[in-house]
């Protein structure tokens, strides 16, 4: 069996409906991308953003998408077969987003999708972009803060107590902890990106939250919905394929550990109740997220 690429999870048909045209359009807009020729998408992956990204660009413009496993640098046949197709001059390549395989200022555009999530260094992958980016380009990354979905009500929690709400919370903040610990990225750093940019002297910082959410509700019909719901069957989009929560908690520290095993305890069955909900046609929420746009100017 080949191995799969990291963030297999993430990916699947569900991620095709992470935006709303109309918001990509008016971004696009607002930021003047049709000005850019010479785009970077650092951390492509199967390529949703590169393929998003590319229509609003200048004509005859050229693409270039990096990552660095071999699963979707290399035979990644689905996102060059889109660009063949497009017309559009496109090279995919092998690269670490910490040490970007190109030279200064090669670049007008340079952009990223919930990839610094991901990073032991983040800022360093930072620094890597604007330093590729050519004076007065354009550097766009869209990052999440993951963990106000912990806070978020749907049908089988809004009648939880305080203290159950808590434990959710602080269990979620414990893995936070680990993955940090382990050198594995922080899932909400979106948060800090605007300072971020401003601590390496970039300029007309923008921030946006995409107006993106996917609602569920009876009876779970339309394109969108069913896709949420393969990806639920298949285990929580945010999960590791290689870790379990308990290596987290070992991350975080032994004082954590006496409470993960109250929780399983007390919480075992709660994935079971919220799909069974889902099989009964009585589980709603409104699924909003929080995913942020950052762009600024070098």
């Amino acid at each position: 069996m080949s191995k799969k690429g990291h963030s297999n999870n993430y990916f699947g048909s569900y991620r095709d409906f992470w935006w709303n045209q109309e918001f990509l359009e008016l971004t696009a807009n607002r930021l003047e991308l049709s000005k850019y020729c010479n785009m970077l998408d650092v951390g492509c992956g199967q390529g949703h953003w590169t393929r998003i990204l590319s229509p609003f660009l200048a004509p005859e413009s050229s693409v270039t998408a990096i990552d660095n496993d071999v699963n979707w640098f290399k035979n990644n046949n689905e996102l060059e077969n889109y660009f063949n197709l497009s017309k559009i001059d496109f090279k995919l390549a092998k690269g670490d987003a910490e040490n970007i395989p190109f030279e200064d200022e090669t670049f007008d555009f340079v952009t990223c999708q919930t990839v610094l999530i991901h990073l032991k260094n983040p800022k360093k992958a930072l620094k890597e972009m604007i330093r590729v980016l050519k004076k007065d380009g354009l550097l766009l990354c869209v990052e999440p803060n993951n963990i106000v979905q912990t806070l978020t009500k749907d049908s089988m929690s809004t009648n939880e107590s305080i203290d159950e709400r808590l434990d959710h919370i602080k269990y979620r903040l414990i893995i936070e902890k680990g993955k940090k610990e382990l050198g594995e990225g922080d899932n909400s750093l979106g948060d800090l990106l605007p300072g971020w940019f401003a601590q390496e002297s970039l300029q007309d910082i923008q921030v946006r939250l995409s107006d993106k959410a996917i609602a569920m509700y009876p009876p779970y019909s339309t394109n969108e919905q069913i896709a949420t719901l393969k990806q639920w069957m298949k285990g929580s989009a945010w999960k590791s394929e290689t870790r379990k929560d308990i290596d987290y908690f070992n991350a975080a520290g032994e004082e954590f550990m006496r409470f993960y095993f109250e929780y399983q305890e007390k919480y075992e069955t709660r994935s079971d109740h919220i799909m069974g909900a889902v099989q009964r046609e009585q589980y709603h929420a409104a699924g909003g997220s929080l995913l942020y746009l950052v762009s600024g100017i070098k």
